[in-house]
């Protein structure tokens, strides 16, 4: 009798045991899977950023092109003019450098978060999230500001 209660209580165990296994591994899997499409869309943001500033690094180069040029047409007693354009040419020079900075920090930051050790981390992943967000509203704010130094270059052209 107490073999029997014996015999039964192991073979319970082992069966609660080996069920415990049975549904941890999917759930392992799955979990694994989560974290793989997480960081594949991470990769999509920071690819999606990159581009984003290559835009603003091209339309800052096409800005500075253009004030270079109405710059060589302005009559020479237009002094006024003539420091403006020059002040936003260099605004749009330093938005170039400043997102191509940012572009490279982007790129090292895709390769920090492809790391598995940093990432299995809960609270490192956090912080990599975290970092990711503040790049794309960096990155969205700097599309704002070439947007407006466009604009104003505009005005300027038209002499508004």
């Amino acid at each position: 009798m107490i073999r029997r209660k014996l015999f039964l209580k192991v073979t319970l165990f082992a069966a609660v045991f080996s069920l415990g296994i049975v549904t941890a591994f999917p759930q392992g899997v799955s979990q694994q899977m989560r974290q793989q499409q997480q960081q594949q869309q991470q990769m999509l943001q920071m690819q999606n950023m990159v581009q984003a500033l290559t835009k603003v690094m091209e339309r800052a180069q096409n800005m500075v092109a253009n004030l270079e040029q109405r710059l060589q047409n302005l009559p020479e007693n237009a002094k006024m003019a003539i420091e403006q354009h020059r002040n936003l040419q260099h605004m749009g020079e330093a938005m170039e450098r400043v997102a191509d900075n940012m572009k490279q920090n982007i790129e090292r930051f895709q390769e920090m978060a492809q790391n598995r050790e940093l990432t299995q981390n809960q609270a490192m992943n956090k912080e990599i999230k975290g970092l990711q967000v503040a790049l794309g509203k960096v990155t969205e704010d700097m599309e704002d500001v070439i947007a407006l130094l466009e604009s104003i270059a505009k005005r300027l052209g038209d002499g508004n």
